[in-house]
């Protein structure tokens, strides 16, 4: 029987919320509003760990005070999170039905209402939302129409963004153990399928792994890519079959505990070809001196890629057809962002992706391992099958 996860504790949301506040009377903001939906939803789950099911969601931080928990009115009572149901708010700009819809014995607010709370009834002068690119229009129209006279709203992304890059120990300890089930799920799946497989068949065994380990379930849709299909960094799996003498590889992460983890091997049914080998020879060799030599503490990120760009360009690859690793925590994929002229600066407690994709004429394929940057030496979570060619 696998342990129980133990989880963000209570009072590390509270802090969280507390420093976002801080940050928040620096910038004059009344209040901050975060939008969250089933596949995008990182802001929310991170100060609170609500994460909308069909519906959409919300929270709204005030200067001072707790947070209120937005949510749509289909399932009022099984929300909870740190700040307890007196802080649930059920609002018709939340939920996944018409926003003329209500549910029988559910208490609405409207977003003057809620304003007024936030603001002991001074009025929302300045509005922060840190979710612009998906929160709906249809919301933005009346978040407008409830603030105070020549009030205004504020993008706050990087505000988020700053909160969420820095790692507790906590969030560390829940990422290290998704990245350990990820192992695992490795090794079930090496030791089960064959060439007759399809895509989608191997997809299915992955995600059952990593249930059966003690995981919430994939953090991401999983790949399982093969043949001219390894030629996609991403996309959806197929009915096609593995078959032998083709380039396959899997990319999949364990969610644990709130956060996600990601993990990226290449193998064959057969021999791997000579140009096979050299491929994954120079993508090894980028992967683990990224890793371990070049993302440092103190370095921009944008720094990093430059240096990934030339380890492929030197070689006469070209430029690289992905990025040079991201950042991962609660979501997979979040900054820092490591593209040119970006200027995350790198520090200790990050939890970075080793993202590391090349892509041939005929086939592509994609290592990645996490790895925690720490102030004098970097800490690579996963590496098993490192330094070997995986033929089946």
């Amino acid at each position: 029987m696998n342990k129980l996860p133990v989880l963000i504790p209570n009072e590390e949301y509270k802090d969280r919320v507390r420093r976002l506040q801080q940050a928040m009377a620096a910038e004059d903001l009344d209040a901050v509003l975060c939008y969250a939906n089933s596949s995008v939803y990182q802001n929310v789950r991170y100060l609170c760990n609500y994460w909308p099911m069909f519906e959409t969601g919300g929270i709204l931080v005030p200067r001072k005070g707790d947070p209120k928990i937005l949510i749509g009115g289909e399932a009022p009572g099984a929300v909870r999170t740190a700040f307890g149901p007196e802080n649930v708010r059920v609002s018709s700009d939340f939920g996944h039905a018409h926003a003329k819809f209500k549910w029988v014995g559910v208490q609405y607010y409207t977003m003057q209402e809620l304003f007024d709370e936030a603001t002991d009834g001074q009025g929302m002068k300045r509005l922060g939302i840190s979710d612009y690119a998906i929160t709906p229009h249809s919301m933005y129209e009346h978040l407008k129409e409830a603030l105070a006279p020549g009030g205004e709203i504020v993008r706050v992304e990087r505000m988020l963004l700053d909160l969420r890059m820095n790692k507790s120990e906590n969030e560390i300890r829940l990422i290290r153990e998704g990245c350990r089930i990820n192992e695992l799920v490795f090794e079930d799946i090496l030791g089960t399928i064959t060439p007759e497989m399809t895509e989608m068949e191997v997809a299915g065994m992955i995600n059952s792994s990593i249930y059966k380990h003690g995981g919430e379930g994939p953090n991401f849709p999983t790949y399982v890519f093969s043949g001219e299909n390894s030629r996609n960094a991403m996309g959806r799996n197929t009915y096609d079959r593995l078959g032998e003498g083709r380039m396959i590889y899997v990319n999949y992460g364990a969610q644990y505990g709130g956060y996600a983890s990601a993990f990226a091997r290449p193998f064959i049914f057969g021999k791997m070809t000579d140009e096979m080998k050299r491929d994954i020879d120079f993508l090894s060799e980028v992967h683990k001196t990224i890793m371990f030599d070049v993302a440092k503490a103190g370095v921009l990120s944008g720094e990093v890629y430059d240096r990934f760009a030339k380890m492929f360009t030197d070689r006469g690859y070209g430029m690289p057809p992905a990025s040079a690793s991201h950042g991962i925590g609660v979501f997979e994929g979040e900054p820092p962002t490591f593209r040119h002229d970006m200027d995350y600066e790198l520090k200790s407690g990050m939890t970075i992706s080793g993202d590391h994709y090349f892509r041939g004429p005929d086939y592509g394929f994609r290592l990645e391992d996490v790895y925690l940057i720490g102030q004098d030496s970097n800490e690579v979570f996963t590496r098993s099958h490192w330094d070997e060619y995986i033929e089946l």
